[in-house]
């Protein structure tokens, strides 16, 4: 009997490994088993763009099942709900679309509703419904906002041209020296200034110590500015000829401040009329509407980008398969893109242990003997698939030689038929013909699947039953999963 070797020992290990991480996805995620169907409720949606069946069921950001189907009824999108068995769902319910992730994937959205309305039964229609916020739209209206604001001040740094700048220049100037010129007048009549502040002070003083007497004090005012009156009106006559010194000795610099701002007006004037009369790029801004246009077709070219990014979905697999002709293990590593629901991209890498060939001459007593020696071999792909409703035609590099395949999906997308062909000119170790599989994958969870087929049909010497399994995730389902799992406490 053949000896155990390192292949079948890691095929074993993968084995292992697949089996711990459908534990954990079962345990981690809550996920419904097999034989626990749940139940089923519908709800309707005037536009579902972006949903797609298989699309996750949350009741407060926990997952409770899935969108197993999406419909056209009656002009309005009907979706079935597979529920949870333990979910409780009363009839004022409310059904909402969300959306999670960067790439913008959605999600349905529950409200549960309150108990003192009936439960749902197993084929009711959720009725009340909240519309899903346009992403889109916003992502547009934030665009154009943006381009606003750079041509904003584009336009400003436009219109101030040198004449402009020259304009406003002189205007600075001209209020440096108005300011210049008070400040003048300030320090050169300070102290006649001061005692005019100090005789109103005193003034007011007095007529707030007469205020309660105010009669009495009438006829003692009279008094007073009978006997003061002479005094009074010399302090008066040399304040006011201490003013009239003051506008004399600073008459210049009054006319030159006046001529100043005069300046200054006509200067903003004439600003204001060049935008009014829709002249340089400010006034084409605030007149024409061609720069409108310009910015919406912008926008729109913008949108269509952000459509596309949001579009894109991202899927990784990994699956071992054991070879009953060969006794070895198979293991793989797939990565879609799929920018769009009828096309996608597949990048893979192949551990094969059939995948070189090392020749050797040996000549014993004059004979010459060819010794052939088959090594592991990390062989890539790459593939192109257009999807025709169930079927879809793939095309491209197939473990290192150019191939192409056809797949045919069944039960809802959990089955799928494939035909592959590849390396053609027949250098595969043992092979005189093309390598051809023809085989069966089926999702049994909802991120495990098995497979199975006929391995290299047209060389006899090599054709054997495969069997196997493996793991498929999404982007946003792998950062679920490994999100989830509990952290380990270190001893201190």
């Amino acid at each position: 009997m053949r000896k155990s070797s390192t292949e079948l020992k890691v095929g074993i290990f993968a084995i292992l490994v697949i089996i711990v991480l459908s534990y954990m996805t079962f345990k981690i995620g809550s996920l419904p088993l097999l034989w626990e169907r749940g139940y089923r409720l519908y709800v309707d949606f005037d536009d579902v763009n972006g949903l797609d069946e298989q699309s996750r069921i949350k009741i407060a950001g926990v997952e409770v099942g899935v969108v197993e189907r999406i419909n056209l009824e009656g002009g309005k999108a009907r979706l079935t709900l597979a529920l949870n068995p333990d979910v409780t769902v009363y009839s004022n319910a409310v059904a909402s679309l969300r959306m999670s992730g960067l790439l913008g994937d959605k999600y349905l959205s529950l409200l549960i509703g309150s108990q003192d309305h009936p439960l749902m039964k197993s084929g009711e229609i959720i009725v009340n419904t909240r519309p899903a916020a346009d992403i889109d739209m916003l992502a547009n209206q934030l665009t154009t906002a943006a381009k606003h604001i750079g041509d904003m001040t584009k336009n400003l740094q436009d219109i101030f041209g040198q004449g402009e700048r020259v304009a406003i220049k002189e205007a600075i100037q001209n209020l440096n020296t108005v300011t210049s010129n008070l400040r003048e007048i300030s320090e050169e009549n300070r102290e006649p200034l001061r005692n005019l502040i100090v005789q109103l002070d005193s003034f007011t003083e007095a007529l707030s110590a007469k205020g309660p007497g105010v009669m009495d004090d009438i006829s003692l005012m009279a008094k007073n500015l009978g006997e003061k009156g002479p005094e009074l009106m010399e302090n008066l006559n040399r304040v006011a000829n201490e003013l009239d010194q003051i506008l004399a000795d600073n008459k210049t610099a009054f006319k030159d401040s006046m001529e100043n701002i005069r300046v200054t007006s006509e200067s903003t004037s004439s600003i204001a009329r060049k935008l009014d009369a829709g002249e340089g790029t400010l006034g084409r801004l605030l007149k024409e509407d061609e720069l409108y246009e310009s910015l919406a077709k912008v926008s729109r070219e913008a949108g269509k980008s952000l459509d596309v990014v949001g579009r894109l979905r991202t899927f990784m697999d990994f699956h071992t398969e054991y070879n009953t002709e060969e006794a070895e293990w198979k293991g793989y590593f797939n990565l879609t893109l799929q920018p769009d629901k009828d096309k996608y991209y597949i990048l893979g890498i192949v551990s094969d242990p059939m995948g070189s060939v090392e020749k050797t001459e040996k000549t014993t007593n004059n004979v010459t003997v060819i010794e052939e020696e088959i090594e592991d071999k990390i062989e890539f792909s790459a593939q192109f698939a257009r999807r025709f409703d169930d079927f879809t035609l793939r095309v491209g590099l197939i473990e290192n030689t150019f191939g192409f395949g056809a797949d045919y999906f069944f039960s809802d997308n959990k089955g799928r038929m494939k035909f592959d062909l590849w390396d053609i000119s027949a250098k595969e170790a043992k092979a005189d013909k093309a390598h051809v599989r023809l085989g069966i994958d089926y999702r049994i969870f909802k991120y495990v699947f098995v497979s199975g087929g006929v391995d290299n049909l047209l060389n006899s010497n090599r054709r054997g039953i495969y069997v196997g399994g493996g793991l498929e995730f999404e982007d946003e389902d792998f950062k679920y999963l490994f999100g989830n799992v509990p952290s380990i406490p270190l001893n201190k």
